[in-house]
């Protein structure tokens, strides 16, 4: 969708507000059928506008964002999950035939896969080069918090952040939304 096109969305104030529930349904649906390289944020919560009437999400906007991060995670883990299953099957198979696949290249895409530049110091705790997409970012951080087991297992909204991340952010610890876990 264009910017010309997003502008002619229509929001309708009589429309009432979906439950979280009902936009997290809309999204996961939204989300097989979309290009989340090359769509933004804007234009997302747009569209979801649409499929719910024109209704004013703008009040479920930092849900909606935060939502979009939660379901990427879940997308990648479930692919990391069966890759892991099938990986005994995939060893004999690639043993009898070996075939050359061309790697995808990575496009910089728009919108959340979008490459931005991230502190030094950021950058030194991730190990990686000072350009990241934010989902990127977000998987490195969970997979650095479990791998580390830096959730209070009485509370696991709460990260208790070890001194490599208390370097970087700055804090003893932080809450994270229900919806990451």
């Amino acid at each position: 969708m264009s910017d010309t096109e997003e502008a002619k969305v229509k929001v309708n104030a009589n429309v009432p507000i979906p439950s979280d529930i009902e936009i997290r349904k809309e999204m996961e649906q939204l989300m097989q059928t979309v290009n989340l390289e090359t769509m933004s944020t804007k234009q997302f919560i747009a569209t979801l506008s649409e499929k719910f009437n024109g209704a004013d999400l703008s009040s479920k906007k930092k849900y909606i964002k935060a939502t979009i991060t939660e379901i990427i995670d879940s997308m990648q883990d479930s692919d990391d999950e069966s890759s892991e299953e099938d990986s005994s099957s995939e060893e004999e198979e690639e043993e009898e035939m070996e075939v050359v696949v061309p790697k995808k290249r990575k496009q910089g895409g728009g919108g959340l896969s979008a490459v931005k530049e991230i502190s030094q110091e950021l950058a030194d705790f991730l190990g990686s080069g000072r350009q990241m997409a934010r989902t990127d970012i977000v998987k490195a951080m969970w997979a650095y918090i479990k791998d580390n087991e830096l959730q209070n297992p009485d509370d696991r909204r709460q990260i208790l952040l070890d001194d490599r991340m208390k370097a970087v952010f700055g804090v003893d610890q932080f809450t994270v939304s229900l919806y990451y876990l």
